[in-house]
């Protein structure tokens, strides 16, 4: 069997190898390079008419983050003025790979991408292999959701509440998304806080997969968004919200702050749940790489306002299953600054053995 450190190596070749095929350049793992300067090239004044504007999701179809991405693609098409807007789905690595492909890309304006924000938060803060990105240098657009994350049971098992979830005498088997998803370490820290018996299975391209293993009767838990929970319903009983905030959608279950008091934890791992619930509060959250002229910039931060600001998109999200809770790049700006520096809060929790 493979060392844990060669599997930690075979993972960044892996994302570097699969980054450099996707933007096309051996230069992609390597320094990243500024778009240069802003000029439009039809006349018009408008940069993006004619070109086609790529949106990297880091997980396979059918989840939330490929959702969100197809559901905003028509508007931003409209509101930026583009000749085409295509979603591309980058799985692998539990978002390692699309993630560095979005931050790698050239900065020219024409790659975003969904990302995993709390999950490529934690792996800063945890010095993951093969993680190069630097989560206070990407250009945000903005969050489009209000979908806290949800650990649920099985409907018809024998663990209905929380309480009776720690009160198990097995080992939690915990379904995620791959390693380094903000599903994955929000499960990790909040089994360790509680002090629970768990281990990971991680081995799912996204979260349709995920929820695919779930209702077929795998695991003792899953860890997924709200949303995606909804989908669920009739096969997953919600236990807690991995949030500080109660949820209009789920008045009767629990957030982890609610859980943590009730169950007398120390001061310091409920300020370290506090923390996590602020990183999860990230959501399906847009980016561009660093360095896009500034002018560029503003257009894909305004189209991405309007979009989230049309009353047909809105619709389009409800229609999805999607929960709209738009927040501001400079909100997201100011989350991930304040989780980076909360990251020695985790250090312990973030083990798996």
């Amino acid at each position: 069997m493979p060392s844990p450190t060669l599997i930690r190596s075979r993972r960044a070749a892996a994302a570097c190898a699969a980054v450099i095929a996707l933007l096309g350049s051996a230069a992609a793992c390597g320094p990243h390079k500024s778009g240069g300067s802003s000029a439009a090239d039809d006349g018009s004044g408008n940069f993006f008419a004619g070109k086609t504007l790529q949106i990297i999701v880091p997980y396979g179809p059918g989840g939330g983050y490929d959702q969100w991405a197809r559901v905003i693609t028509p508007y931003m098409k409209k509101y930026l003025g583009a000749g085409q807007v295509k979603v591309v789905n980058t799985p692998g690595g539990g978002g390692l790979i699309g993630t560095q492909a979005i931050y790698q890309a050239k900065a020219d304006g024409l790659t975003i991408g969904d990302t995993n924000a709390g999950g490529d938060v934690f792996d800063q803060i945890d010095h993951s292999s093969g993680f190069t990105i630097d989560m206070t240098k990407v250009d945000w657009l903005g969050r489009p959701d209000n979908d806290p994350h949800i650990i649920a049971t099985h409907a018809k098992g024998p663990y209905q509440t929380f309480d009776k979830l720690l009160a198990g005498s097995g080992t939690i088997s915990a379904l995620a998304t791959g390693k380094g998803s903000s599903d994955y370490n929000s499960a990790v820290i909040v089994y360790n806080a509680f002090k629970a018996h768990f281990k990971m299975v991680a081995a799912f391209s996204g979260s349709s997969e995920e929820k695919a293993a779930f209702m077929s009767g795998e695991g003792t838990t899953a860890s997924l968004s709200s949303s995606d929970i909804a989908h669920i319903s009739s096969d997953a009983t919600s236990v807690v919200l991995v949030s500080a905030r109660p949820f209009a959608k789920l008045p009767n279950v629990p957030t982890i702050i609610q859980e943590a008091q009730r169950h007398g934890l120390d001061a310091r791992t409920v300020q370290a749940l506090q923390a996590l619930s602020g990183v999860m509060d990230l959501g399906h959250a847009f980016f561009a790489p660093p360095g896009v002229p500034a002018d560029r910039l503003a257009a894909l931060r305004t189209a991405f306002t309007k979009s989230l600001a049309d009353p047909a998109f809105q619709k389009d999200a409800e229609k999805a299953g999607l929960y709209l809770g738009p927040e501001s790049a400079t909100d997201l700006s100011a989350a991930v600054t304040k989780a980076l520096g909360q990251g020695a809060l985790f250090t312990d929790l973030l083990k798996t053995g």
